[in-house]
């Protein structure tokens, strides 16, 4: 079974949905089997991976965890940047709401099903989680039992960037102890970044003096490609592959790997 990485924030808008499916990408456009898992509601992912509406999709990691005769083949969706995908929809939060609430599901639901997809030949080198803005829940609580590592987007210009991290850290260290989750921090991603304007270098300096060498050297700049990209629901590296945010990703999923061999 390949490295489980789970990208969360609890904030909304920090560039979380738009970092997993871009380095999913670009891992796949290196050889690599990638797997992401869409735990968002939202179906943000879902939308950009598999280039269709979110309502589209015949099963969810919500029917994944609700039903436990579904194969998690079924849900496998195949999509054009050779990444698979475990879709995600509105529909998530009534399925998982709908779940006992003494049930292990609501714990070890995506870590038993993952392994079971591994069981069954499906070798992904890389699985990325694109966790819901929360800090607590059911399905915050799947992803941080079953990944190995997680990310931290934090945005590159908000004076409230690191408002709150340091609960949703507290969070994540109290999962794992309940979990049994062997899961670490790989890094905090920074995202949105201009370092020509005061509130960029100001921030900057913040979330370095804040989490100091586990910053990761790559910064995902702001800049219009990637704006363009996110409005029609692609990718960067396949909008426009000569762009600096396709630059920044390819450099940042070569740092994700080198920080993962390292550890």
């Amino acid at each position: 079974m390949g490295r489980i990485i789970a990208f969360a924030n609890y904030k909304g808008g920090v560039g979380k949905t738009t970092s997993v499916v871009n380095t999913a990408h670009v891992l796949a456009m290196n050889n690599n089997q990638v797997l992401v898992v869409d735990l968002d509601p939202q179906g943000n992912a879902t939308l950009t991976l598999s280039r269709s509406n979110p309502f589209e999709q015949e099963y969810t990691i919500g029917n994944l965890l609700a039903d436990k005769d579904l194969l998690p083949r079924d849900c496998l969706v195949h999509t054009s940047y050779q990444v698979d995908l475990i879709p995600a929809n509105l529909n998530t939060y009534a399925l998982v709401a709908s779940l006992p609430a003494n049930s292990a599901k609501r714990i070890f639901g995506l870590r038993n099903r993952i392994a079971e997809l591994a069981s069954q030949g499906w070798n992904h080198d890389y699985i990325l989680i694109d966790c819901p803005p929360q800090i607590e829940g059911a399905l915050i609580t799947n992803a941080i039992a079953a990944a190995d590592y997680y990310v931290l987007p934090i945005e590159g210009e908000s004076v409230y960037a690191l408002q709150g991290v340091g609960h949703l850290m507290q969070a994540i260290e109290a999962i794992r102890d309940d979990s049994g989750s062997s899961i670490r921090m790989l890094g905090a991603l920074v995202t949105m970044h201009d370092a020509r304007t005061t509130a960029g270098k100001t921030v900057m300096q913040a979330i370095n003096r804040y989490f100091q060498d586990m910053v990761f050297k790559t910064v995902i700049r702001r800049n219009t490609t990637i704006n363009k990209a996110n409005l029609s629901n692609r990718c960067v590296c396949d909008l426009d592959p000569k762009s600096s945010g396709c630059e920044d990703y390819r450099a940042f999923a070569a740092e994700l790997i080198q920080r993962i061999d390292r550890v």
